[in-house]
């Protein structure tokens, strides 16, 4: 099989409060919180990837979103000195790869999930072409990132985790 073609795609989420409460679990955001995380939004927006993954023989397209592992250091870092703080920037991260998701495939935004799909080879090769590392357990090596069809084009049906999914196990 040929290699993926990789092209970057712009991903330029807006910040949701609202979102990010839901992502946070929480009901309302005090005032230096939110400054907190609207500063880290505008600054870690540079550290947000995305990238279209197509077989050149036609068939599946993929979406990958990640944050750069900058990002990762950083909310480590500071959940180490303030727990509640660098929970507040790991949902933070979290609600930006998801937010970027939604703007991408907008079936999202109607609150179906991105299913991941088992990657072949061919994708496994752009993983590493982009640094990135894939974990039999279903995840690459950034803790923020998104891996899915694109177009969106089915849900738990296609998913890897199907078995795991406390999502789809609500559902059975």
């Amino acid at each position: 099989m040929p290699p993926m073609d990789i092209q970057e795609i712009p991903a330029d989420p807006e910040f949701d409060m609202f979102f990010y409460c839901e992502v946070a679990g929480e009901n309302r955001i005090d005032r230096d919180t939110l400054e907190e995380i609207e500063e880290r939004w505008e600054r870690w927006s540079g550290h947000l990837h995305a990238f279209r993954l197509t077989n050149p023989q036609g068939g599946a397209q993929y979406l990958l979103l990640f944050m750069d592992k900058a990002v990762e250091d950083e909310i480590e870092g500071i959940w180490q000195d303030s727990p509640t703080s660098g929970l507040a920037l790991h949902n933070l991260a979290i609600a930006m790869v998801m937010s970027a998701a939604h703007g991408l495939i907008p079936e999202l935004q109607e609150g179906r999930c991105a299913p991941l799909p088992k990657p072949g080879q061919a994708a496994l090769d752009a993983f590493a072409t982009l640094g990135l590392t894939w974990n039999p357990e279903g995840t690459v090596n950034r803790q923020y990132a998104v891996f899915t069809l694109y177009p969106y084009s089915g849900g738990c049906d296609i998913c890897y985790l199907q078995e795991s999914c406390p999502k789809a196990a609500l559902e059975r």
